[in-house]
């Protein structure tokens, strides 16, 4: 059988495309063959590129540009890559036109958000103050704090739990959230962790970091896998 091709939008560092391999194991691990988006593409080629490919995962990095949701940065915390910006913008629209399956994490949430309408809290510290360590100082594959998951979301028909440990490697999170998506799971501090479109036959974005966990997690290993078990229908 044919395995799913994944297409895996990552990061521009110093003219380097590049993306953690950490998510290119996990979809391997479960069954799927990882590709990188370079960053600049020709709307001809990204369309082509999608065609191609099964599946689409929005990676973790650099922060979304303010501008694009209508402000200006609050302080020097804020990193960005409008370059970045505007290929994830760009091919957004393109994907949700073939219905075929997304997942985002962290950065990958944020963007999808504000590519649909919504808009970011730029920094927790100064503007959700919270004893909860958003931005961790352990390893990635040490979960530090709770999410507590909708039950009625497909996210719980997938993990199977209402209450999870999780990563946390961010220090911007969802504000206003775009009129497509669906709140699924929080924080305790109220930080918004997970979002869905249900019109959508699977698109899901999570604030933590699976790829991490992958091995050691259940709750990681059951949204890999259900990811890449929807791009094997393709």
């Amino acid at each position: 059988m044919k395995k799913p091709l994944i297409a895996i939008f990552g990061s521009l560092e110093n003219g380097y495309d590049m993306v953690r391999i950490h998510y290119a194991k996990a979809v391997i691990h479960h069954g799927g063959v990882p590709f990188l988006v370079t960053m600049y593409q020709t709307e001809e080629n990204l369309k082509q590129l999608i065609e191609l490919s099964d599946g689409f995962m929005f990676a973790g990095g650099i922060d979304v540009d303010p501008k694009a949701y209508g402000e200006e940065p609050i302080n020097d915390t804020v990193d960005t890559c409008p370059d970045r910006d505007k290929l994830e913008f760009e091919a957004l629209p393109l994907i949700l036109e073939t219905k075929k399956p997304i997942l985002s994490i962290c950065r990958g949430i944020q963007s999808n958000n504000v590519a649909l309408g919504g808009t970011l809290y730029q920094d927790i510290p100064t503007q959700c103050p919270s004893d909860i360590a958003h931005r961790q100082k352990e390893a990635g594959e040490f979960d530090t704090h709770e999410v507590r998951i909708d039950k009625s979301s497909k996210l719980f028909e997938i993990i199977g739990d209402e209450t999870v440990m999780t990563n946390s490697f961010h220090h911007q999170s969802l504000k206003d959230v775009a009129k497509a998506f669906t709140v699924t799971a929080k924080s305790p501090d109220g930080i918004i962790e997970a979002v869905e479109d249900s019109q959508h036959p699977y698109f899901i974005g999570v604030q933590w970091h699976p790829e991490f966990t992958y091995e050691t997690s259940s709750t990681s290993a059951k949204l890999f896998k259900s990811f890449i078990d929807a791009c094997k229908k393709q």
